[in-house]
């Protein structure tokens, strides 16, 4: 047995003490989200972390760095824009400011165990003069996920750009589709529900919410790698 599976116990015992403890989920969750994704990058998204690292020029960096930014700026940004659209909150100037908190889901329970995973913590950053940048550890970890295979994506690309030239157009369009996934559907979703007026009648506000904010990035993941695996299998025939 590899030790980084290992990662399997702080990641149980993460999930216990959030469920037993439903009012001191931070330290739990926290445990949860750092260990699953260090497990995920051992073992799914080794492959991505390989094609990475095996592509010499600096500009991987800046790839990553921009993409991952500029992600949890917009899709936050989109999700609020949505909220704000639907519940229509008072909204005053403030200064700026970071807070960390958590939304205690009081019953334990399997549900309020799911939206604690998906909920806390919960990064708000106030800019002003009436900006708002809202992310849980749930939206960073599949942001940085998602970054990691657009990162790897293009760096194999762009390492078989000399070798099959226009032929990586084609990767490079589903690349970028998917990418933006994340960022366009949410801004579309609150454009279309102005546009329409027609909010709610058969569909629940929490129910579209959910499906911006919880089902977009999985969607975005599965899809991205599926991409990167293609582009790995090439990769390797290639060379």
């Amino acid at each position: 047995m590899k030790l980084y599976f290992l990662s399997i116990i702080p990641i149980s015992m993460g999930l216990l003490l959030a469920y037993l403890f439903p009012y001191n989920q931070l330290l739990p969750i926290t445990i949860f989200w750092i260990f699953l994704i260090y497990l995920l990058f051992r073992t799914i998204f080794r492959g991505e972390l390989s094609a990475i690292k095996e592509f010499r020029s600096n500009v991987k960096w800046g790839i990553f760095s921009s993409y991952i930014v500029v992600h949890y700026l917009l899709y936050s940004i989109a999700i609020e824009a949505l909220l704000s659209y639907l519940y229509k909150p008072l909204v005053y100037p403030q200064p700026f400011s970071i807070s960390v908190f958590t939304t205690p889901f009081i019953n334990s329970n399997l549900v309020n165990l799911g939206l604690s995973l998906l909920f806390n913590p919960t990064i708000t950053v106030f800019i002003p003069p009436n900006l708002i940048v809202d992310l849980s550890l749930y939206s960073i970890s599949l942001g940085l996920l998602i970054s990691i295979l657009v990162t790897s994506s293009l760096a194999i690309i762009l390492s078989l750009n000399r070798k099959l030239k226009y032929l990586t157009l084609v990767p490079l369009i589903g690349l970028i589709t998917g990418a933006g996934c994340c960022i366009s559907i949410p801004v579309l979703l609150a454009n279309a529900l102005e546009l329409s007026n027609l909010i709610f009648l058969t569909t629940p506000a929490w129910q579209i919410i959910f499906i911006a904010y919880v089902s977009l990035p999985i969607i975005t993941v599965i899809f991205l790698k599926h991409l990167s695996n293609s582009l790995i299998k090439l990769k390797n025939k290639i060379n």
